[in-house]
């Protein structure tokens, strides 16, 4: 079940359904697998939980299956992906898939963490992204922080932080 904590920050826990919590610090984390939906009903009133895990969701499909169409929709036309490899516009994803995709495959997405800010403009993402390398069969995990700008439910920036250290996505 999704638990939502009422801290600075609505806390988004994927353990399947959506319940309201007492303010409190939250529990570790287990995140779905990667192929099981993260959406689960919403009891909270107002809040935006459903839209931000229906849209991670679009996002961890679109790069699982290399298909930028899933979660175009999400992006503002203008929007940005930043990342410690480089800059991406939201038009030019697709192309950027492919090519990552002609050294990489097989990425399972493991997402752990979602915070959604109270008026619902910011995200911030913790998944793991699980990778092999094509040319040596090499395969590793490399923990992934996101933060999230949204305009009006869509993605205006989407910027990642990881650390390219041993990881495999740093030697195509």
């Amino acid at each position: 079940m999704i638990k939502l904590f009422p801290l600075a920050l609505l806390i988004l826990s994927f353990h399947g359904d959506v319940e309201a919590a007492p303010a409190q610090a939250p529990s570790k984390a287990t995140a779905a697998p990667a192929s099981q939906s993260m959406a689960g009903p919403d009891s909270t009133k107002g809040g935006d939980s459903r839209e931000i895990v229906a849209l991670v969701n679009r996002q961890v499909q679109a790069w699982e299956k290399n298909n930028f169409a899933i979660a175009a929709a999400d992006w503002l036309p203008t929007g940005e992906l930043i990342s410690p490899g480089g800059h991406v516009a939201a038009k030019d994803m697709q192309a950027a898939m492919t090519d990552y995709f002609t050294h990489f495959g097989n990425a399972r997405i493991t997402v752990k963490n979602v915070f959604l800010s109270p008026d619902g403009n910011k995200a911030a993402i913790e998944w793991d992204w699980e990778v092999t390398r094509l040319r040596d069969g090499a395969r590793a995990v490399t923990h992934d922080a996101i933060i999230v700008d949204l305009k009006g439910g869509k993605i205006s920036s989407w910027r990642e932080y990881f650390d390219f250290g041993d990881s495999v996505d740093a030697k195509p």
